[in-house]
């Protein structure tokens, strides 16, 4: 389980000038990964839940059964662009409901089969970014 994270106060503005994005996804700390799950705990990945919360209020939530490809058609195209190895992740989107957070908000997220049966959660507290990049618009 990762939680894909974005800079939104820079992202919009360096789409309008035109220039690559990719820093706003970049910043240390922006992809809080769980422990690794192994493929024999996931009886099928196309039904899984995902949910995030923040502060204990449910913000997004959604299944794989959700995606518009199938898990082997991502790895597939992927792999046709780059080469794929032991412990690379795709990360492939999200369910509705992005939104801001603000530091001293608390995330949650997890992963379950539909039974309800967690396969993995993460648990963190936001917090403002000391020293490095500052950006300004």
């Amino acid at each position: 389980l990762g939680i894909d994270m974005t800079a939104r106060n820079m992202q919009e503005v360096v789409k309008k000038a035109g220039l690559p994005w990719s820093t706003v996804k970049g910043f240390d700390t922006f992809t809080p990964i769980s422990e690794f799950i192994p493929k024999s705990s996931v009886k099928d990945p196309h039904n899984l839940k995902l949910w995030l919360k923040i502060n204990g209020a449910t913000k997004q939530d959604g299944t794989t059964s959700d995606m518009i490809f199938r898990i082997p058609r991502l790895i597939e195209h992927v792999s046709s662009i780059m080469t794929l190895e032991e412990g690379d992740l795709l990360l492939t989107g999200t369910p509705a409901g992005v939104g801001p957070i603000a530091a001293g908000d608390k995330i949650t997220a997890g992963l379950a089969v539909t039974d309800g049966s967690q396969l993995a959660e993460v648990e963190f507290d936001v917090v403002d970014r000391a020293g490095g990049y500052n950006f300004t618009a």
